[in-house]
């Protein structure tokens, strides 16, 4: 009985080591995945990360792919959910072919997967989670090409003093990993800098009328009114019925409400002179994203900036596994040294992307933009000065 039961732990350590930890040929074929929330509210600016990945992922095969082999997109729907970004990782994770994933783009997903990618060694470039605890837990395998949360924190605290010239703040957080988080920092800042007239309450994703709590920021007579929603639809709703109480306060939305069609468009003319923050810059600004910014438009339609750090981090992923695959085998732990090495990469974000030894960007900033006509004029970055 003891010999069984021996026999049955040795075939399982066998099966997770081939599964996880083998050296495989790279001609068997080589799958990335993309986790992101490509159903429900957050589906618009998901879906253009897909996007801007594939078209990354198309110009490599183009070239010939990773030693002669084409490269696979695999797209994993967690539809904003915890249990359903796991179910996406098991699956990813249980991939052979599968050397390193794009996402979640979402703090709260991340945070539910990190230890699945974590101890398959599945490398994983996320293109905008910003809680910073997740490159705090000694986890070697997970990268950002954005700048961390007590970074924008600090930054949107500098912003509303310095450029919104605001001394009484409202501030509403949905009540998620990202929202909470971003508050707890954007209210430290803001308190560091001398503001302390600040209204704190809570809001809840997708509920499809903000009135009530609206209705007690009114009563606060904020100058700024920094709504902190995960979605674009809910800073429209936020923003609209701002306009509609009657609330004489400028209307800052979050990283979410950086979408041409599900805030601007969706607000019919609310959201006029209302400024948002976000992870990635202005493109349009920037010589070297012209091509990426001509095949996107070409092929998929309007663009509004959730792309970008997808397509840079699609790039910087696949030279990884390029370089891991240079002798015809390649591990997945061989992919996450590699990306450990990447120093001023030059892509397309007019700055050069590095990873410190924790898988942070270096030197990321917050950019800031103001809603002029449809679109999203870019009017202040700042890195923490």
């Amino acid at each position: 009985m003891k010999k069984s039961i021996f026999t049955v732990l040795a075939l399982l350590l066998v099966f997770v080591l081939a599964a996880v930890g083998h050296s495989a040929d790279v001609k068997k074929g080589i799958h990335i995945g993309n986790a992101g929330a490509f159903t429900g509210d957050a589906a618009a600016p998901c879906m253009e990360i897909y996007n801007s990945a594939q078209i990354a992922l198309d110009e490599w095969n183009a070239r010939g792919g990773i030693q002669g082999v084409k490269i696979e997109q695999i797209m994993g729907d967690d539809a904003m959910d915890p249990a359903q970004g796991v179910n996406v990782a098991h699956k990813f994770v249980a991939d052979k072919l599968m050397y390193g994933v794009i996402g979640p783009p979402m703090s709260h997903i991340a945070q539910a997967t990190l230890k699945t990618y974590g101890s398959a060694d599945l490398a994983q470039i996320t293109t905008s989670a910003s809680k910073p605890d997740l490159t705090e837990q000694g986890y070697q395998h997970f990268f950002r090409v954005n700048a961390r949360n007590d970074a924008h924190g600090w930054n949107a605290a500098l912003f509303i003093k310095n450029y919104l010239k605001a001394k009484k703040v409202a501030i509403l957080n949905e009540k998620v990993a990202y929202c909470e988080n971003l508050s707890k920092e954007t209210v430290a800042g803001l308190k560091k800098l001398g503001i302390t007239d600040i209204m704190q309450d809570t809001i809840v994703g997708g509920a499809k009328d903000y009135s009530a709590v609206l209705t007690k920021v009114k009563a606060f007579k904020p100058d700024v009114i920094f709504f902190i929603a995960t979605t674009a639809p809910d800073n429209a709703i936020g923003v609209r019925q701002t306009k509609e109480l009657g609330i004489d306060a400028i209307f800052f939305g979050s990283e979410g409400a950086r979408d041409k069609k599900d805030y601007i468009q969706a607000t019919e003319g609310a959201a006029e002179g209302s400024y948002v923050y976000h992870f990635a810059p202005d493109i349009y600004g920037i010589p070297a994203a012209a091509g990426y910014v001509k095949t996107y438009e070409t092929k998929y339609g309007s663009l509004s900036g959730f792309g970008p750090t997808a397509y840079e981090a699609m790039n910087i992923l696949l030279t990884a596994i390029d370089q891991a695959a240079a002798d015809g085998d390649i591990t997945r732990k061989e992919v996450v040294d590699y990306l450990h090495k990447v120093k001023n990469y030059k892509g397309i974000l007019g700055f050069p992307v590095s990873f410190d030894k924790k898988g942070d960007l270096v030197g990321g900033a917050t950019y800031f933009f103001q809603v002029s006509g449809n679109d999203f004029k870019q009017v202040s970055v700042m890195t923490g000065k």
